[in-house]
């Protein structure tokens, strides 16, 4: 496997939340499968944003607090376990389509993991230098 970066996976992450709203919203037609696709879609791109934050800041500015350990990454957890409870409890949103927004994260990561077979072979020894 290739090394990625972030801000490629995040890039390829707006790019399935547009696309991946787009299609359900034509291929339904319905705005409650749109509507749930988004809002999960949109949670998971905010929890991936504030995740990458606090490693940052953890491991590249070195910057270790026993509260951003104890009490922020656990406390950011929570949040996002009570607003995916709220959204499916009182959302009435379509679990299928929740769920399918709740996966943009792992398919913007199998996108870019995937983006150099579909390349050419100069393309990949420009980049690479292989």
């Amino acid at each position: 496997m290739r090394e990625i970066s972030i801000t490629e996976i995040e890039r390829f992450n707006v790019a399935v939340l547009v696309l991946g709203s787009i299609g359900i919203g034509i291929a339904t037609r319905d705005l409650m499968a749109f509507f749930s696709f988004v809002v999960a879609s949109a949670i998971v791109t905010l929890n991936f944003r504030l995740l990458k934050n606090i490693i940052d800041k953890l491991l590249f500015k070195h910057i270790y607090e026993k509260k951003d350990l104890l009490i922020v990454i656990p406390l950011k957890f929570i949040l996002l376990l009570g607003i995916l409870t709220v959204v499916v409890m009182y959302g009435n949103v379509r679990l299928a389509y929740f769920l399918f927004g709740l996966s943009t994260v792992f398919i913007s990561i199998m996108i870019s993991q995937l983006r150099p077979v579909f390349t050419s072979g100069t393309q990949r020894r420009q980049d690479h230098g292989a």
